[in-house]
């Protein structure tokens, strides 16, 4: 098979984040202190010399990308200082703007300036468009009855909709550039290849990857693997990276339910007491949210003595940034339901919430958030094509 080799690969994964790759002389030390490597999981050896050989199309298809979750471990004990680790990070970001066919990922993660500038520029335009169809102020006690007549439900409605079409179109343009990559990995030599006739698609082996998926996304098996290794300098359980990052997770995808729960079932405006099942839903997902989100900014600040501590790039402050202002003005909002508010700082939050919340849709596919997506799609893929190639099988199933 020909290569294509991309020059100047090196120099592009540095501007992604990456530390000095050159330094490394494949070792394979990192491979060997990693707790996630197993089987063919080559941690992080095998996408370093794909770097160091620029196949950048080999390390977009590769699973490594979405199984590690920095430990810092292969960082830490590199001879030569190569980190490892933060290799593996720049690789992602990368690869998500390689996915990226607009370029919108590649400007995000590399120019801070971009970032902050399209941030606030988008802000301000969805601000603005909300604001030309608002209606007067409220003069009173603001509750979200009269939020919604200062900026008609209607608005909020058609607007979120229209963002949520665009979300949808942009991360499906992106996905499929992702599955092209994933779907020509390398295969391994004497690893096991898919039929060369086509067959009856495999239902059972893409619902068993379902489950697969699932479990270690929401189970977050690896990633407390990671901290299992060194549990005095993890720290007690609530501030483990795995347990900030899944209440950081959590906490996004039950604002989210919250939100669509609220629209099928709840007259826009109307009052529920705080125990409303929705209501309380959206209330655990978002302390949940805050927390994660304060815990990790806390801890990125402060740079603990772990290697995946000392790189915190642009795109990483803007994700904890914006999702910790939803979780905040969202508690604002719910606040007012139950306590006397007034006065204009009120509407800002108000206004502040909805554009944030529609901004962070909209930069999805293009941000650190892509991962969200990214990562149970590549999970799924990696976990259906070895059950389907007779690799991984559910006991009592056959190979189809």
């Amino acid at each position: 098979m020909a290569l294509r080799v991309q020059s100047g690969l090196l120099d592009d994964l540095h501007r992604y984040g990456a530390f000095d790759i050159k330094a490394c002389f494949n070792c394979g030390n990192c491979t060997a202190v990693c707790p996630l490597s197993e089987g063919d999981d080559a941690f992080p050896r095998r996408m370093i010399r794909y770097a160091q050989l620029g196949q950048i199309d080999h390390i977009a298809a590769s699973k490594e990308l979405w199984l590690c979750y920095y430990c810092g471990e292969c960082s830490e004990t590199c001879p030569r200082e190569a980190r490892p680790g933060e290799f593996v990070a720049a690789a992602r970001r990368l690869s998500i703007a390689r996915f990226d066919p607009f370029g919108l990922a590649s400007r995000l993660f590399t120019s801070t300036g971009f970032a902050v500038t399209g941030l606030v520029g988008l802000f301000v335009l969805l601000l603005g468009f909300l604001l030309s169809l608002s209606n007067a102020l409220p003069s009173s006690r603001v509750d979200t009855a009269t939020l919604l007549r200062f900026v008609p439900y209607e608005v909020i409605h058609w607007t979120g909709l229209g963002v949520i079409v665009a979300l949808v179109v942009m991360a499906g343009v992106t996905m499929v550039n992702m599955l092209w990559l994933l779907s020509r990995e390398p295969v391994a030599a004497g690893a096991a290849v898919p039929p060369a006739t086509p067959r009856r698609f495999p239902i059972g082996a893409a619902l068993w990857a379902l489950k697969d998926m699932v479990y270690e996304v929401f189970g977050h098996r690896r990633y407390r693997d990671c901290d299992s290794e060194k549990p005095a300098e993890a720290g007690a359980w609530p501030v483990r990276r795995w347990f900030v990052h899944i209440c950081i997770m959590l906490g996004f995808f039950g604002l989210a339910a919250a939100t669509v729960l609220d629209y099928l079932f709840k007259t826009p405006g109307s009052y529920v007491p705080v125990w409303y099942p929705i209501r309380l839903l959206g209330t655990i997902a978002g302390a949940a949210l805050i927390y994660g989100v304060s815990v990790a900014i806390v801890q990125r600040l402060r740079k603990p003595e772990r290697a995946y501590y000392e790189r915190t790039v642009a795109a990483d402050w803007v994700l904890l940034i914006l999702l910790g202002v939803i979780g905040l003005t969202g508690f604002v909002l719910e606040l007012a339901e139950y306590v006397t508010l007034a006065g204009l700082w009120v509407d800002v939050v108000f206004l502040t919430h909805v554009a944030v919340a529609m901004e962070l849709l909209l930069l999805l596919p293009f941000s650190k958030l892509a991962h969200v997506v990214y990562r149970p799609v590549a999970l799924w893929f990696y976990a259906f094509r070895n059950r389907r190639m007779g690799v991984i099988l559910p006991k009592g199933e056959k190979a189809a």
